[in-house]
């Protein structure tokens, strides 16, 4: 077992909100949507996506409770870590309207994140209307503040 440093545990505030959001009206979930003009290739997504995963070490790793309940939660590296689960596919029903998309995103923002996986989905979104394609991003607040999504960002586009 590989020794613990302090970047493996949670801030302080970090565990709070992590600790917090059983009430789905506390969750802190970071949510972004980018909309393109035409399709998106599924090959190249999932190879630019993998590679952010190995360039960005957080989007392996799962958050572990301290056994005693006294220390704050840690980092773990997952060791099932499935990229599949993480980057998903949708296809909009309707007429593939931008409101038909934002009642998709809302339905996926509300849902919870699986405690024993990392705290992140992408969901690439097919059948927009003229041919359209859209990324839905949701990841916990502990994963990554506003600096750490545009550094996903960067590794994604």
């Amino acid at each position: 077992m590989a020794s613990m440093t302090a970047d493996d545990r949670m801030s302080d505030l970090d565990a709070l909100i992590w600790a917090i959001e059983d009430d789905p009206r506390l969750r802190s979930t970071i949510t972004a949507v980018a909309v393109f003009d035409g399709p998106l290739d599924r090959r190249a997504l999932r190879h630019r996506i993998e590679r952010a995963t190995r360039v960005i070490p957080r989007l392996r790793q799962h958050v572990v409770a301290d056994p005693l309940g006294v220390a704050p939660p840690r980092w773990e590296h997952d060791d099932d870590f499935c990229l599949p689960y993480h980057l998903r596919v949708a296809s909009l029903g309707g007429d593939g309207s931008r409101r038909d998309l934002y009642d998709l995103t809302e339905e996926l923002a509300a849902q919870p994140f699986d405690r024993s996986r990392p705290p992140w989905e992408i969901t690439h979104v097919e059948g927009l209307a003229d041919g359209q394609s859209a990324l839905f991003i949701t990841s916990h607040h502990a994963i990554s503040d506003g600096i750490g999504g545009v550094g996903l960002s960067l590794e994604i586009f």
